[in-house]
């Protein structure tokens, strides 16, 4: 089920869906790493996308809740539309990192 409403949203069957919502100071306080290290992905991994749900929009947290969405910030690994891997918590740029790099998708530096 979660493949389909994934890939119903978003071309690309890779991806990184990042789970926030405005309102969180966790979300606001990572999203500058979040940014950062995705930028770096996208221009390493250049046939992968990546996708936001906002909680606060019913249809998008519907989607994070089935995808196994507890908390916010929670960021998934999803290969070939399924979700692989995920990391949860305003973590540091490092820590992020190593989660990409444990999931074959971004090389540390």
């Amino acid at each position: 089920m979660i493949a389909v409403l994934l890939s119903a949203r978003a071309a690309s069957p890779n991806k990184i869906v990042y789970v926030y919502s405005d309102s969180c100071g966790y979300c606001s306080s990572f999203k500058p790493t979040f940014e950062k290290v995705s930028a770096a992905f996208l221009n390493e991994h250049p046939g992968w996308g990546i996708e936001r749900l906002d909680v606060l929009q019913d249809d998008q947290f519907a989607i994070a809740q089935e995808m196994g969405a507890v908390v916010t910030p929670t960021v998934f690994v999803v290969r070939e539309g399924e979700v692989v891997d995920k990391l949860e918590g305003d973590v540091p740029e490092h820590s992020f990192e190593t989660f990409l790099s444990r999931n074959g998708t971004v090389s540390n530096n």
